[in-house]
C-alpha cells in the first residue's frame, strides 16, 4: 500500500508499505479522508521537533476492511476514527478522561496515522457513522470532538455573549457546537475572505478582521466566554483576558508552540477562569465523539464545506503547503488515499 510518512526535511515521502493485519481486538479500516490538522503544521513548520519515519493523520474517516480476533463490526461500515489508544484501567480511563491517559498514544502524533490507504486501529475506536453520513465525513469527526470537549469544559450556558478568535477549522465549528449549545450572541474574528464568509454561513452575528473592531462593536458590552483557537505564538490569551467580563471564561483551544503570556493583574482582579481542553472523552454516559456524530448528521452540509481542498496522496506535499498557506483560500484540507 502507499504511506506517507515524515522524512527529516520537514516534509512528507510517499512510500510503499505492508497491507497491515489487525491484532485482536484491533480492526483494518480502508482509509478514505485524512484531514490535515494544526497540529500537523506544527510538524510541518519545524515548529515541533520532526517525527522522522511517522505516519500523520489524526483525521480520519474510512471503512472496515478486516476484523482482528474477538472483534465483531460490520466489514463495510463507514466509520469515524476516535485517534487514542489507552490502557483502559487507570484513574483517568476509569472517570472518562481518557485523554489524560499516561499511557494513551494518539495516533498520527505519537503513534502511526491514518495518512494511507489503510490503518489499523482499536476496535474501540471505530465509531460507525449514522445512515447516510459518506465515509470521508467521518474524518471531519475528530475536529469536531475536539469543539464538543471544550465547550462542555467551558460550561457554554444558553443566552451567552461568546468571542470565537480564529475562524479556522476549530473556530468555524466551535461556532457551530455553541449555537448548538443555545449560546446567544456569538461573534468571531477571522483575518481571511474565506473564513469570514464560513463564519457567517455557519450563523455568526457578527464577524471582524480584527480585535480592534470587534471591541468597538461591543462598546463595553460584556463578554460571557471567549474561545481561543488561534494557538502558535500569537497574543490572543492576552485578548481573550482584555475582552472577558469579571467572572467571565477564556476557554483555550489553540495549540501554542512557545511561551505565551496573559495580563496577570487583569487576570486576577477580574477573576476570570481559564480552562484548557485536549481532545476527546466521556461526559457522562456520552463520549465527546458520540456527541461529535450527532452534529456531525445534524449539519452535514455545512460542515461538509469547509473541506475547501482535497488532494491524492501523491500529492501530500502540495497538500499541507495549501493547508499552511490561508492565502489559498484553505480551510480545511483533506488527502484522498
Amino acid at each position: 500500500m502507499k504511506a506517507a510518512v515524515w522524512n527529516d526535511h520537514g516534509s512528507l515521502d510517499v512510500v510503499e508499505r505492508a497491507v497491515p493485519d489487525p491484532r485482536p481486538g484491533w480492526i483494518r479500516i480502508k482509509v478514505s479522508a485524512v484531514g490535515i490538522c494544526g497540529t500537523d503544521l506544527h510538524f510541518y513548520r519545524g515548529s515541533f521537533p520532526s517525527p522522522a519515519g511517522l505516519l500523520p493523520g489524526h483525521e480520519v474517516g474510512g471503512l472496515i476492511d478486516a476484523l482482528g480476533e474477538g472483534v465483531q463490526l460490520p466489514v463495510g461500515a463507514a466509520v469515524a476514527v476516535e485517534p487514542q489508544s489507552f490502557c483502559g484501567e487507570c484513574y483517568q480511563c476509569r472517570t472518562g478522561n481518557h485523554n489524560r491517559c499516561p499511557k494513551r498514544i494518539l495516533f498520527g502524533v505519537t503513534g502511526r496515522g491514518g495518512c494511507a490507504e489503510f490503518a489499523t486501529i482499536p476496535a474501540y475506536a471505530a465509531y460507525v457513522l449514522p445512515d447516510g453520513l459518506p465515509a470521508a465525513a467521518g474524518a471531519l469527526a475528530e475536529p469536531l470532538a475536539v469543539c464538543v470537549r471544550g465547550l462542555r469544559r467551558g460550561r457554554i450556558q444558553f443566552g451567552q455573549r461568546i468571542v470565537i478568535l480564529g475562524a479556522g477549522t476549530i473556530g468555524l465549528m466551535s461556532l457551530l457546537a455553541a449555537r448548538a449549545a443555545g449560546a446567544g450572541d456569538i461573534l468571531v474574528t477571522a483575518r481571511y475572505p474565506v473564513q469570514q464568509r464560513a463564519a457567517q454561513a455557519l450563523g455568526a452575528d457578527a464577524v471582524f478582521d480584527n480585535v480592534g473592531a470587534l471591541n468597538d462593536h461591543l462598546g463595553g458590552a460584556p463578554v460571557d466566554c471567549v474561545i481561543e483557537t488561534v494557538g502558535g505564538r500569537a497574543a490572543t490569551l492576552t485578548e481573550a483576558v482584555n475582552l472577558v467580563r469579571p467572572g467571565g471564561m477564556v476557554l483555550m483551544l489553540g495549540v501554542f508552540d512557545g511561551a505565551t503570556q496573559i495580563p496577570a493583574l487583569d487576570f486576577s482582579t477580574k477573576e476570570v477562569t481559564m480552562v484548557g481542553s485536549n481532545c476527546y472523552g466521556r461526559s457522562g454516559s456520552q463520549t465527546d465523539f458520540a456527541s461529535a456524530l450527532d452534529l456531525l448528521r445534524q449539519n452535514l452540509e455545512p460542515l461538509t464545506a469547509l473541506v475547501t481542498h482535497r488532494f491524492a496522496l501523491d500529492q501530500v506535499n502540495q497538500a499541507f503547503t495549501a493547508a499552511a498557506d490561508k492565502n489559498s483560500g484553505s480551510i480545511k484540507v483533506h488527502l484522498i488515499p
